[in-house]
């Protein structure tokens, strides 16, 4: 994924946030981008539950029972909010285009799996709250 224009970033924003994203566009870049911009906006507090909140409204939009099924995942959501706040960080004066498309690049959906063993990381506990990593500190 390569953004061309900081326009097609406010479009996933947008679409996030009015939750009409399809299910197949919702893709890890994409939850990396909207973490991207609320972060360039908000304090690490308020874009987390503004993502966490954005990501239960996109999944009832999607049909997602959620008495049934549970996508949603605390142990990522927080430490990727974490990841990009500290990428967004060290990246003062760098334009949104050129942050986002850095972000996708370098941070894969595995990354996580640095710090958490695959078990540890899918398990029920780690779904439904944060848990600190088993394998190696973020710090």
């Amino acid at each position: 994924m390569r953004y061309e224009t900081e326009k097609k970033i406010a479009e996933v924003v947008r679409t996030f946030e009015d939750a009409t994203i399809s299910r197949d566009e919702w893709k890890h870049a994409e939850h990396l981008t909207v973490a991207l911009h609320y972060l360039s906006l908000y304090d690490i507090e308020t874009a987390t539950e503004r993502m966490r909140q954005g990501i239960f409204k996109l999944l009832g939009a999607f049909g997602v029972d959620l008495t049934n099924e549970m996508p949603y995942h605390e142990t990522l959501t927080i430490f990727w909010m974490q990841t990009v706040a500290d990428f967004n960080a060290a990246k003062i004066g760098v334009s949104m285009l050129e942050k986002a498309n850095e972000l996708v690049r370098k941070y894969d959906k595995d990354y996580p799996l640095r710090f958490y063993s695959h078990e540890y990381l899918f398990s029920d506990q780690a779904r439904a709250a944060f848990v600190p990593p088993d394998k190696l500190s973020v710090d």
